[in-house]
């Protein structure tokens, strides 16, 4: 009778990752379940699945669900204020050539769908004050990265906000889809 040995085959070697290098793996699949259902939506089981990760480990890099959302707010904000340096910086000194290559720029990011969407329920869970402090810090850094890059006039600013703002609801809403009087009033070109 023959024995049965183990296969010849190594053994595959499984790679341990440093968790320096699975947080922004998480993040981007933090982002993605996020912008579906928000931050009290959102099942931390559905981020761990998308990421390839247990539960269990995925607690361990963000030890809670709000550490997690903190984190997802700093790195969809600055993804939007790294942006808008790259795209104003070859302008700098000439605040309306600086704000149109943002305004370009963030229009170019709008069809990313996740980056839109974080941002509104980053809004809506501004009654967590945690989540409420992410917002403050990192919306004030967008305004000043825009103020800095720009040489922009605060009221300038305040005009190219508010109608990235306006882009924001006009995005979320799909009304560009629409062939309404009201949407050609509210996406008409507007100086920012």
């Amino acid at each position: 009778m023959k024995t049965v040995t183990a296969s010849a085959k190594p053994a595959e070697k499984r790679m341990l990752r440093r968790s320096e290098d699975r947080r922004p793996e998480l993040l981007d699949a933090a982002l993605v379940e996020f912008s579906r259902k928000g931050f009290y939506g959102t099942p931390t089981t559905a981020i761990a699945a998308r990421a390839g990760i247990s539960q269990a480990y995925l607690f361990r890099l963000y030890p809670t669900k709000e550490e997690l959302y903190v984190a997802c707010v700093a790195e969809a904000y600055g993804r939007v204020r790294e942006e808008f340096a790259r795209a104003g910086e070859p302008h700098r000194g000439d605040p309306e050539a600086a704000l149109d290559a943002m305004a370009e720029a963030y229009d170019a990011m709008l069809g990313e769908g996740d980056m839109l969407v974080n941002q509104l329920h980053s809004y809506a869970a501004c009654q967590e004050p945690a989540i409420r402090e992410a917002v403050h810090e990192n919306f004030g850094a967008i305004v000043e990265t825009v103020r800095e890059v720009s040489g922009a006039s605060d009221e300038e600013v305040q005009r190219f906000i508010a109608h990235g703002m306006l882009l924001n609801v006009i995005g979320a809403i799909g009304a560009s889809e629409r062939d309404e009087p009201w949407v050609k009033t509210m996406t008409c070109e507007v100086t920012p």
